[in-house]
């Protein structure tokens, strides 16, 4: 027996087939996530998108000579962005990127009309442009003559496709800006507040339950049988996380990708003042009755992908450029050069869709690779400023941060993480993460026995911090870094952005 796990992606969709006997993967189907540059943002090209899943699906059922076994495929997808639609599910408008920033003004008048004190309290998460909210808000009010009837998250819209069935699931829900955390249902008092079409959000689902079977023309398409188990995995980076086994509050993860952030596993949400000034979220786990503190930083792959466009540098070359970097001791040198990489703006503890990046200590003789070690350097120190926030707030000490996505495939990166944290890194080396965590999610929910298994010791590498090092970087971090991020946040928050 089969489960396929379905990883809608910022960069990268990844379409993975794993035996459920061992969750071993017996093959993958990748292409990167198509979008539209226009005039207003990015979008998620989301026809493009679809047919590359149904592209990737006729692939993995050529790929095993059973495909009537493949009895299970569950869809997880980067949160916030997501599709609106009219009453007979036909497209209404873009589907906006959750970075892209255009709702601003819808943000305002839902922070105006409902506090945002208030909407931390009711959803567990900081008001931002990125949420869903706001997104439906730009949909409504730029949908000439047609009329927005439902919504469904990335991962909910492509499991609807293949079943003809409309469900949210928990996890999605809780990054739209209008789900009540505590009561797990959609906030009657946000969505009458905002006006929103009765009956705009889809009965909820746990994670991995299926909510139908796979649609007949689907299965004659991509040879699927039509009694293959269709259900929504939920958010990415908490998929990723059952596949690594992160199910405690004394684990912490940090999840990488295009983004990168830090995500525990809790027993109830924490809205207090202390967590709202603090600007994480809350959320609800694809684990039935676990909530998760999770908070991402906008720029991490993003940044490397940034680093590469800008000057020229393929993929090999990269590779070789972080290969010399950690062979003449830079993981273990700290520099006074660093790059705060707020390309997509700031995430917490001081949250903001207006930071910008600073490059700090250039000099005449600076080189390209003297930049890419001033941006890892400035990644590893907003990830340190996320840390202290999560540990002030939850009074926990994380001896060891778990790793997974694309940072595991970075010795350079892993080492520095460590001498910056000062903590024991552990890299878990399990290709692609997200899709394995789905695949399990589909599995589990369907009724399979899933297991749990320890990773094998090929699969782990630990990196520790060296003292001497450390205090290197505690100095340059606390003497400069801070005080430097301190200083231009508060700058860029008094900017009156009307007069420039």
């Amino acid at each position: 027996m089969y489960s396929l796990g379905i990883d809608v992606g910022t960069t990268n969709c990844k379409i993975c087939l794993y035996r459920i006997s061992d969750f071993e993967l017996i093959s993958k189907y990748s292409f990167n996530t198509p979008k539209i540059m226009t005039v207003y943002g990015s979008d998620f090209d989301i026809n493009a998108i679809w047919q590359g899943i149904i592209d990737g699906l006729t692939t993995t059922a050529l790929s095993v000579d059973d495909p009537q076994n493949i009895v299970t495929l569950a869809v997880a997808s980067v949160g916030e962005a997501g599709v609106l639609m009219d009453d007979q599910a036909n497209i209404i408008g873009p589907v906006m990127t959750w970075y892209d920033t255009r709702a601003q003004p819808q943000s305002e008048k839902v922070i105006d009309r409902l506090g945002e004190a208030l909407l931390y309290e009711i959803t567990g998460i900081p008001a931002h442009s990125n949420y869903s909210l706001n997104k439906i808000l730009w949909g409504i009010e730029n949908a000439e003559n047609a009329k927005p009837a439902s919504w469904l998250c990335l991962a909910e819209y492509i499991a609807f496709r293949l079943s003809g069935i409309k469900r949210a699931e928990y996890s999605l829900a809780s990054r739209t800006l209008a789900f009540d955390i505590k009561s797990g249902t959609w906030s009657e008092k946000i969505c009458q507040a905002m006006a929103l079409p009765k009956g705009l959000f889809s009965p909820l689902v746990a994670a991995g339950e299926p909510i139908g079977n796979i649609k007949q023309e689907v299965s004659q398409i991509t040879g699927l049988s039509e009694e293959t188990r269709i259900s929504i995995a939920g958010h990415d980076h908490m998929s990723g996380s059952v596949a690594v086994g992160v199910i405690r509050e004394d684990q912490i993860l940090n999840s990488t990708g295009t983004t990168e952030g830090l995500l525990v596993v809790r027993d109830q949400p924490s809205v207090t003042d202390a967590y709202f000034q603090s600007k994480v979220s809350n959320g609800q786990h694809v684990l039935a009755e676990l909530f998760t503190l999770y908070a991402s930083l906008p720029s991490a792959g993003y940044a490397i992908e940034w680093f590469k466009t800008l000057f020229g540098v393929s993929s090999a070359d990269f590779d070789h450029l972080t290969q010399s970097l950690l062979q003449r001791g830079a993981a273990d040198e700290a520099s006074e050069s660093f790059l705060m990489p707020h390309l997509r703006g700031s995430g917490p503890p001081k949250r903001s869709i207006f930071a910008k990046g600073l490059i700090y200590g250039l000099g005449e003789k600076t080189e390209p690779e003297d930049i890419l070690q001033a941006l890892f350097q400035g990644l590893c120190f907003e990830l340190r400023l996320l840390l202290e926030s999560y540990e002030k707030l939850t009074g926990q000490y994380w001896e060891t941060v778990m790793v997974i996505g694309a940072a595991c495939q970075n010795p350079y990166w892993l080492q520095l993480k460590a001498n910056v944290l000062n903590r024991n890194i552990l890299a878990c080396r399990i290709p692609e993460a997200v899709s394995k965590g789905a695949a399990i999610i589909g599995a589990k929910g369907a009724g399979y026995q899933t297991g749990t298994r320890a990773l094998p010791d090929e699969m782990q590498i630990l990196y520790q911090p060296n003292t001497q090092s450390a205090a290197h970087f505690r100095g340059i971090f606390e003497q400069v870094y801070r005080p430097l991020y301190e200083s231009k946040m508060k700058i860029e928050n008094q900017v009156d952005r009307n007069a420039i």
